[in-house]
């Protein structure tokens, strides 16, 4: 592989990655939840508390899509490449 080869697979090795852990993330939210919904359930269905664990992971898990399929969203690949620049250059005034 050539160097622009090197970076393109380790470009789309991160973004695999991301999309992994997002994917991994909604599949924890979604059983999790189902499990609370049953306990709720069972042991108190007048009072469904369980709506509030719901609604706030679920801000959670929109926000992680919407940072990994918006591109640039708050703290995007731009971002961090001007953070790894900064960084760098920290570095070499050391």
């Amino acid at each position: 592989m050539n160097n622009n080869d090197d970076k393109l697979y380790r470009e789309a090795r991160k973004r695999v990655k991301r999309k992994k852990e997002f994917y991994s993330h909604l599949l924890s939210y979604i059983t999790i939840c189902l499990f609370l919904t049953f306990i709720n359930w069972y042991s108190n269905p007048g009072h469904w508390w369980v709506q509030w664990v719901w609604l706030g992971w679920g801000i959670g898990i929109f926000f992680h899509g919407l940072s990994l399929f918006r591109k640039n969203f708050v703290f995007g690949d731009e971002w961090e490449e001007k953070e790894i620049q900064k960084e760098m250059e920290r570095m070499r005034k050391q």
